[in-house]
């Protein structure tokens, strides 16, 4: 069994797309062996995180480093009060990353460097108003995901709040609506092309 493990080790990182040696890693657990997607941090399709539990997560940003020998395991964030955190976004310098978190009030926009110093919260919205799922873009302004339009999935009986897409200074100030969907607006990326 050992050497069906070391086999199948050394068949996954022999991939060409995988010549590096760190990974930043979202590392969540949950508290049952039959963990449902919401307990895992897993809105269904017709939700976005604003949908989910804000507390009781077991989870941190972390690196793993050293793939090819003795892993090594990093905590670059935890949060204190078992809070969400997720949807990474590393800068394009690497030398730090944005990331969705929650709290007992709402779901809030982060950046901290990569060797866990610097944390700051990047979003400035309302209590009642969730922001998540962010990237950076090239001019230094951050696109990312908010329920600020205040509406809702149209079958889900007003239950679901709709993440549109919005902008917003490296600072989180001038936030601009991008998307005016019925709809969910999630994961933005940057394109090669520059669209978003």
């Amino acid at each position: 069994r050992e050497r069906l493990e070391q086999i199948r080790r050394e068949a996954l990182l022999s991939n060409p797309l995988l010549v590096f040696d760190k990974v930043l890693v979202v590392k969540r657990r949950s508290s049952s062996h039959e963990a449902s997607g919401a307990e895992l941090g897993l809105p269904s399709n017709a939700q976005c995180n604003a949908s989910l539990p804000r507390e009781g997560y077991d989870n941190e940003i972390a690196v793993l480093s050293s793939l090819r020998s003795d892993a090594k395991w990093t905590t670059v964030y935890r949060p204190a009060n078992g809070g969400y955190v997720g949807e990474i976004a590393l800068h394009w310098d690497a030398d730090r990353l944005l990331f969705s978190q929650s709290d007992a009030i709402n779901w809030k926009l982060l950046e901290i460097h990569v060797d866990g110093t610097g944390l700051h919260q990047v979003s400035r919205m309302p209590d009642d108003v969730d922001s998540l799922d962010a990237c950076y873009l090239p001019d230094g302004r951050i696109v990312f995901g908010s329920t600020a339009s205040y509406q809702a999935v149209p079958c889900g009986d007003g239950r679901n709040r709709v993440s549109n897409l919005y902008v917003m200074d490296a600072d989180g100030c001038d936030v601009r609506q991008l998307c005016f969907d019925q709809d969910h607006n999630l994961h933005p990326c940057v394109l090669a092309n520059g669209q978003v």
